[in-house]
Formats: C-alpha cells, structure tokens, sequence
C-alpha cells in the first residue's frame, strides 16, 4: 500500500455534527477495501483563493491514510456522489 494524502473542503455553513458524518463516510471508503487511516486534521473555516459555489470559505479537512487503487476509485466515488464537498484532491506523499 501506497501513503496517501486527501484533502477537501465543504459548505462553510455545515454543522459539527454534519462534518462529522461526513469524515465518517470518508474514512469507511478508505478503510472498506483494505485502506488504513493514520491521522484526520479539522483544520476548520479557511478563505477560498476564488469563490467556488458563491462561496468564499470553506471547511478544510486533511487526511493521511495508506491505501490501494481499490480504495482510491471508492474515495474519489465517495467525493462525487456528496454534494456538500465542494473541492478535494488526493495525492500520493513523499516518505
């Protein structure tokens, strides 16, 4: 398995809760086909460098997991069919 690192943002309006959901369905579309999480990182409300949606921040979340193609083709399916994320981009790390 290869490091893996995600990141995306969403709505600047979604609730704690809902945020919370969703990581949830981010880390069962990593870990359903064989991924492991090692580390989440809330990083929280951030400006945007353009407006995305006529919206100016959003809810920055950072993940660092290992993972395979598999897991990879199940979290960019997760991102897609979510309409609450607004960008994401996942990218393999350096170690």
């Amino acid at each position: 398995m290869k490091p893996y690192e995600t990141l995306f943002f969403t709505d600047p309006e979604m609730s704690e809760e809902n945020l919370e959901q969703l990581i949830s369905k981010v880390e069962t579309a990593i870990t359903k086909n064989g991924g492991q999480i090692e580390k989440v990182d809330k990083w929280g409300k951030r400006p945007l460098a353009y407006p995305v949606n006529k919206f100016n921040e959003g809810n920055y979340v950072l993940v660092n997991f290992k993972g395979n193609p598999d897991s990879l083709k199940e979290l960019e399916r997760t991102y897609l069919i979510n309409q609450t994320i607004l960008r994401f981009m996942t990218t393999v790390r350096g170690e």
